[in-house]
């Protein structure tokens, strides 16, 4: 106890010290008289006089140093390591944690947390704020390695050994239980000014022995988790570099006119950094030891995810090995899902995918995701239009993730692709019910039903996040050689392509679909995607592309007995006819593909067929014909639920009823389909609504309304790149401005 007071207060060991020896003193002379038989007052007057000399002496002498050398000054710790020179960024972040560690105003003292992915800069920072903040703890500054992620973390009993030491603690007195060193640390820290930084903590079972709990101590910790339960933390997470700080740590690193000289390839390059300081600092670091080596030829051997890590490596700086103590510190089940999820083709994903890529259910795959997030190696960017959480990685731990071996990677892989098939198949019945013929060569993948309901209460809105997935899936697909996957998801997504008039994404998906048809020598799959590949012909205005690959789609199903398939074929066979106002081709063609539909039982595709034959007597001028075929189509599709259709059959009665000289009712129903086109988000669609609105308007003398409804449409077509649209604008406008 004497040994713990001669540290804290050393006024009051020396004023122990002078009371025991005046005690002992008194004693001893007491002792003396009593030896003779004489004691009295005169006697215990005489003791007390020579214990309080003695004790005097004894309280002189244990106040001079030479003396006492068990009782030292207190001792002020320096272990801060040192600043970095090429600091950059994270402003904000340092004048927020040294407001936190400003003068004490609460029982307890300031705790930051300093949390993110390996790689951050968590340590640069705390140790850079600590050092500004030095000269507001006098009494010291304490520092250790946690070691939290390493295979042999810091225990914090032995941390707190190390501590006790630093503080001036004899090593004998220093007890073994842990609870016993944690009462001595806040012993000896109690009314002293110290800052204490603990770096790289796996989590708050290993700092909170640490915490001396002393309103004028405060604390910093670094740890990749987000430290969420420890009492009092105010958690700091920290984000990527901006690509402006990323270029000023790389100039700073490299040279600045190096990089100055190609500012391009110094974009490009911290870009494939992931703008991860780590990665930056590295990049810099390898060019300023090859200053023959162009910024751009480093960009360029960073370009190939598959090498990338391997030129992130200079000396002891290696982004690989930081994300690999990550990747060890996770349960076994969070190995698994993350290298699993690194065969995710997509940016940016659901948790369902992983449900299907590990084969659990969406709760077990929600946890494994947390999991993850949570370790700090995926990030979570919030909900998307259907309100499901999504989620991404950082571009290096994908590409970590996918150098993990994964034993499972093709059954896993044809889950994926089973899952995404059921949901765009669900998706594709909802959208435009009545399809007839259901095609499903590649295993489905059950998807609950439930989440399902969720996912797909707005299937456009589904397909609208999740198109470009669907497009690495199919690339995916012909990369793992799955063609059934590949040419089946591309011709069911086809309607949602068509609508969203996405022509880049569907020209992609169906040139590898094609290509997959072909390598399975599947000659029905490859009528199939000839087929959907004439249909973006046609919508891009290449009719005569279109009419040479629908002879072809049109040959291999007549060789497949196909008759839904040639049904659907003479269809878009008639609508291009139509398009180029061939009247009796078109005609003929669309009676034809209407018989071989309502044979084949397609009511939806029947409907079709009746509606564009109701155009083609439109243009033949027999108007009397077309209005009755146009409300068959319409009653047709608000029987089956087929809102897009109903939107383009209430088009195209407005057009016959305005031919029919009746405005008003064409505007009403000319307003109709602008409505539902728009509520479907259907660009393409609401264009010709406000074209054929702008007709009503110039016919009923309102040039200047017809004028503006064009300049709308004309909006829409140059977005979507509707060339046809866009020439029919043109006579519109011209007409318009005849009258």
């Amino acid at each position: 106890m004497l040994a713990i007071i001669r540290v804290v207060n050393p006024t009051a060991a020396r004023w122990l010290v002078g009371l025991a020896s005046t005690v002992g003193a008194f004693a001893a002379a007491a002792a003396g008289w009593q030896a003779f038989g004489e004691v009295g007052p005169a006697q215990y007057a005489f003791a007390g006089v020579t214990a309080l000399v003695g004790g005097s002496l004894a309280w002189m002498q244990a106040g001079r140093p030479p003396q006492a050398p068990e009782l030292p000054h207190h001792p002020v710790p320096r272990e801060l390591p040192r600043d970095i020179a090429d600091f950059t960024g994270r402003s904000e972040e340092l004048v927020r944690i040294q407001a936190l560690l400003g003068p004490p105003d609460r029982v307890t003292g300031p705790l930051v947390a300093i949390a993110g992915k390996g790689g951050l800069g968590k340590t640069t920072l705390a140790v850079r704020a600590a050092q500004r903040s030095a000269s507001e703890f006098p009494d010291g500054q304490l520092f250790a390695n946690l070691r939290g992620y390493d295979p042999l973390p810091a225990d914090p009993n032995e941390v707190l050994a190390t501590f006790l030491r630093s503080l001036g603690a004899d090593p004998r007195t220093i007890p073994d239980a842990g609870p016993d060193r944690e009462q001595m640390l806040r012993t000896l820290t109690a009314g002293r000014r110290l800052l204490i930084v603990l770096d790289n903590a796996n989590g708050p079972g290993q700092v909170r022995p640490l915490l001396p709990g002393a309103s004028d101590v405060a604390v910093i910790v670094t740890s990749r988790s987000p430290l969420s339960t420890l009492e009092g933390a105010q958690t700091i997470v920290l984000d990527l570099l901006e690509p402006e700080e990323a270029i000023e740590l790389l100039g700073r690193v490299a040279g600045a006119d190096r990089v100055a000289g190609d500012p391009a390839a110094a974009l490009r390059l911290v870009a494939l950094c992931g703008h991860l300081p780590l990665s930056v600092r590295i990049a810099g670091a390898r060019l300023a030891e090859r200053p023959d080596i162009p910024v751009a030829d480093l960009a360029d051997r960073l370009a190939d995810e598959r090498e990338r890590l391997d030129h992130l490596e200079i000396g002891d700086l290696d982004v690989r090995s930081t994300f690999m103590i990550s990747y060890r510190g996770l349960p076994e089940a969070e190995q698994r899902a993350f290298r699993l999820l690194g065969l995710f083709p997509g940016a940016d994903f659901a948790a369902w995918p992983l449900a299907a890529l590990m084969d659990v259910s969406l709760r077990v795959a929600e946890r494994h995701i947390g999991a993850l997030v949570s370790a700090q190696m995926l990030d979570a960017i919030g909900p998307d239009e259907t309100g499901t959480a999504r989620y991404r990685f950082h571009d290096l731990l994908r590409a970590l993730a996918r150098e993990q071996p994964e034993p499972e990677s093709a059954t896993a892989t044809g889950r994926l692709l089973g899952a995404y098939l059921t949901l765009a198949a669900t998706a594709e019945d909802r959208f435009q019910p009545g399809e007839v013929r259901k095609i499903s060569t590649h295993p489905r993948h059950e998807v609950d039903d439930v989440h399902l309901d969720a996912l797909l209460r707005d299937p456009v809105t589904w397909f609208i996040t999740e198109q470009h997935n669907v497009v690495a899936c199919v690339r995916l697909a012909n990369a793992r050689e799955f063609w059934d996957a590949s040419w089946e998801l591309t011709h069911i997504g086809a309607p949602f392509f068509e609508m969203l008039a996405t022509w880049d994404d569907w020209g992609t998906a169906v040139e590898l679909a094609l290509d997959a048809a072909r390598r399975s020598n599947n000659r029905w799959a490859e009528a199939i995607t000839r087929f959907d590949t004439g249909a973006l012909r046609r919508d891009l205005g290449r009719l005569d592309d279109a009419m040479v690959l629908y002879g072809e789609a049109l040959t291999g199903y007549e060789a497949s007995g196909d008759q839904h398939g040639t049904g659907a074929v003479m269809l878009l066979q008639g609508i291009i006819h139509r398009n180029r106002r061939d009247w009796e081709p078109a005609a003929e063609r669309l009676i034809e593909a209407a018989e071989h539909l309502r044979n084949a039982g397609d009511r939806r595709l029947t409907a079709q067929a009746l509606r564009s034959l109701a155009v083609v007597r439109g243009g033949q001028r027999r108007v009397g014909e077309a209005i009755p075929l146009f409300q068959e189509a319409l009653a047709e599709f608000q029987n089956l639920g087929d809102r897009r259709a109903e939107a383009y059959a209430w088009r195209g009665l407005a057009q016959a009823e305005l031919d029919n000289g009746d405005t008003d009712a064409a505007g009403r129903s000319f307003g109709r389909s602008l409505d539902m086109t728009r509520q479907l988000r259907d660009r393409r669609g609401e264009g010709r609504a406000l074209q054929g609105l702008g007709r009503v308007s110039a016919e009923s003398g309102a040039t200047a309304v017809a004028l503006r409804r064009f300049a709308q449409a004309r909006g829409i077509a140059e977005e979507i790149h509707d060339e046809v649209l866009t020439r029919e604008l043109d006579r519109d406008v011209a007409a318009a401005n005849r009258r």
